[in-house]
């Protein structure tokens, strides 16, 4: 027999490697092992049966699905929506007041706008009557009414047509400042986000003063202020009981109702509306016959001249002073111009007459007119026969002095 040689360092170290990984891989199944059988024997105490179990399975699936829905609906409806950037202005327009040389109102451009009333100056009835049109329980709800929007939801299934809205202040205004028009399923459920997401920024009051000054009213008026100085000549301040229910029913349809148009409708919706804030305990049963026995009056217009080629002009100038300016922040804005509003009539009389008189033997139909004075400021400025029927388009960079001023 020959004799076997000792093993080297390699083969030792391969011996010991072999030894450490079986023993580690022994380890590692033996204690896998012994910890299933010690969860197992944990969860043995929890063991159910019969209809326990059934019920614990039921809502096991019921949170699963619920959760899987959840997640789809998220990502089916959450809104385009950063909330970055100036939110509360990205839709809005310019309201511009247009005045004369002598700082006379002469017209106006934009939208009709006014939110510089605070919300303790709003007469009571006024806020009483939008709440008990649109959101009754708008003070104690988290931006969606969920009382309020099942009982629409059976009212409607019941009439079998849309008769009750169940959408609340808080969700109109996400409507007004975010959203499209649209009638949609998936509008309502972004109206719901964006409800919640206002609420939990803005106190009830901020939304109620926002709701009351950014809704459209008719009549080109965006706020009750701009629709109380439009419809009744008056500030907000003064409306009546009459005159705040005729307000607060143009939320609703503003074409529809509103008074300087259709003032046998506007009375009409408006008699509705004092008949829910009765039902809301908000007036008396006299407080409802007074104003019913003196319903609201639409202010006379008068003989009104609009300079209105003028003011196109100027409307557009000040979109280009805002923008180089920078003064995007302000919406209300009111300019001073250097119109002579007596030169200007007198215009447009010279201008017709010889359109009139003398247009024939040149083969002419129309005819305009700038009037500047020696210091350039622009006193005039006609751009046809009739601004209705002829809307010149003044493009000539024509600019007002360096005393062109304008107010904030």
């Amino acid at each position: 027999m020959s004799k076997q040689g000792k093993p080297g360092p390699i083969y030792k170290f391969f011996m010991r490697m072999d030894s450490i990984v079986s023993s580690g891989v022994f380890e590692f199944f033996d204690a896998l092992k012994r910890g299933w059988s010690a969860y197992s024997s944990f969860l043995e105490r929890f063991r159910i049966t019969g209809f326990r179990r059934f019920s614990v399975d039921l809502l096991d699936d019921a949170a699963t699905f619920g959760l899987i829905f959840a997640v789809g609906l998220i990502t089916f409806a959450l809104p385009p929506f950063s909330g970055t950037g100036d939110i509360w202005n990205q839709r809005r327009e310019y309201a511009v007041t247009i005045t004369d040389i002598n700082g006379d109102i002469i017209g106006h451009r934009g939208v009709r706008q006014d939110d510089a009333i605070p919300l303790d100056e709003v007469p009571l009835h006024v806020i009483k009557a939008v709440l008990a049109t649109e959101d009754e329980r708008f003070y104690s709800h988290f931006g969606v009414d969920i009382q309020g929007t099942t009982r629409a939801m059976l009212a409607n299934a019941k009439a079998q047509e849309v008769v009750q809205g169940g959408s609340t202040l808080t969700q109109q205004l996400a409507k007004n400042l975010f959203l499209s028009p649209e009638r949609s399923l998936r509008r309502k459920v972004h109206e719901a986000f964006l409800a919640l997401w206002i609420e939990a920024r803005l106190s009830k009051d901020e939304i109620l003063k926002m709701y009351l000054d950014r809704s459209y009213l008719g009549g080109g008026n965006y706020g009750v202020e701009a629709a109380a100085q439009f419809y009744f000549g008056k500030s907000i301040r003064d409306v009546t009981l009459a005159e705040a229910a005729m307000l607060a029913g143009l939320f609703k349809a503003p074409s529809k109702y509103a008074p300087h148009v259709k003032i046998a409708d506007a009375r009409a919706r408006a008699t509705v509306v004092l008949y829910r804030m009765l039902d809301a305990g908000f007036i008396s049963q006299g407080e409802l016959f007074e104003a019913k026995r003196e319903p609201a009056e639409v202010a006379s217009k008068g003989d009104y001249y609009s300079p209105d080629y003028f003011m196109d002009w100027a409307y557009r100038e000040t979109l280009e002073l805002i923008e180089e300016q920078k003064l995007d922040q302000d919406f209300v804005v009111e300019i001073k111009t250097t119109i002579d509003l007596g030169l200007q009539k007198k215009a447009q009389t010279i201008v017709n007459s010889i359109l009139d008189n003398e247009a024939v033997r040149y083969g002419a139909r129309q005819g305009a007119l700038v009037s500047m004075a020696p210091d350039g400021a622009l006193k005039a400025i006609v751009g046809g026969r009739d601004y209705e029927n002829s809307q010149f388009i003044y493009s000539a960079k024509v600019k007002i002095n360096k005393k062109k001023e304008i107010h904030q």
